[in-house]
């Protein structure tokens, strides 16, 4: 078992690149949006950050399943939401914390079957649904969400002969 990856001494570069540029998008995606949001919303972020410049040429990284993914499960997240926003379920769920969770798996499944079905799938975007549930729903985390996506979307089209796989 190897330590070290053996491609890492024939692409250092790439390594080293792709992984700054992973670095740097996030971090003006946080500076532009200028909020701190939930740990579900920025791990679902960051997680699609490493798959882009990871696996650069992935089916999982294209446009399509970057934007699509993280755009169903900001329709799934926003539904849960919204139901639980209702007075007579929040003030239950306040009651039986359990509600929420079981709110919050709800909208990860609904987001996964939205994904299947329109055939944009794409696993960090489960953390879309996630928390939009668990951290709360507002237009700024929507925002934040769906134009890192595509910002990361454009990034890697812009740069896409530039990148190579690392895994």
């Amino acid at each position: 078992m190897r330590l070290i990856d053996r491609k890492f001494i024939s692409h250092a570069p790439n390594y080293l690149f792709q992984a700054a540029l992973a670095t740097v998008t996030l971090l003006v995606a946080l500076i532009v949006g200028n909020t701190v949001f939930g740990a579900a919303i920025v791990v679902a972020v960051a997680s699609t950050a490493f798959t882009v410049f990871v696996i650069p040429h992935s089916i999982a990284s294209s446009p399509k399943r970057v934007i699509g993914g993280h755009a169903a499960s900001a329709i799934s997240g926003s539904i849960i939401a919204a139901i639980l926003a209702v007075p007579a379920v929040g003030s239950f769920g306040e009651q039986a914390p359990v509600l929420i969770h079981v709110m919050a798996a709800l909208s990860v499944g609904i987001g996964i079957l939205l994904m299947a079905v329109t055939n944009t799938e794409h696993p960090p975007a489960a953390g879309t649904a996630l928390g939009l549930v668990t951290d709360g729903w507002s237009w700024t985390a929507l925002a934040f969400i769906l134009s890192s996506a595509a910002a990361l979307s454009l990034i890697r089209a812009a740069l896409r002969s530039k990148l190579v796989n690392l895994i």
